[in-house]
């Protein structure tokens, strides 16, 4: 954490530790953890257990949603927020956060330009 630039929030995403709207569930951390122990490997388990899919149905959660369009105001907003979890790389449910945040926040830049198209002008 250290290493990361002082400019940026920092907000972890990983159970108990504040955020757990943004953290998989407890079953699916359950589910990964089994198949990576069975098999050795966390590629085999990440895919194994349907994890991106799982883990994108579980951010359709109000709660969820509500988070994800805060970051993405923020971030919209010009702030820098890095996602902080256990993993340093991937398969991480970070990247995939980074990814609905990311896509959140061109919904928010484009909305704009959405309206002054609108009626034909």
């Amino acid at each position: 954490l250290d290493d990361y630039p002082d400019d940026e929030e920092k907000i972890f995403v990983m159970r108990g530790r504040g955020n757990d709207e943004l953290a998989p569930s407890e079953e699916l951390l359950s589910d990964y953890k089994e198949l990576e122990e069975k098999h050795g490997n966390r590629w085999e388990a990440w895919n194994r257990c349907c994890y991106e899919s799982r883990f994108k149905e579980e951010m359709r959660r109000e709660e969820s949603q509500k988070r994800i369009r805060e970051i993405a105001e923020r971030v919209a907003g010009g702030e820098k927020i890095r996602l902080i979890c256990y993993e340093k790389n991937r398969p991480c449910h970070r990247f995939i956060l980074k990814q609905l945040v990311g896509e959140e926040v061109t919904r928010i830049l484009v909305a704009p330009f959405e309206k002054e198209g609108e009626g034909g002008g």
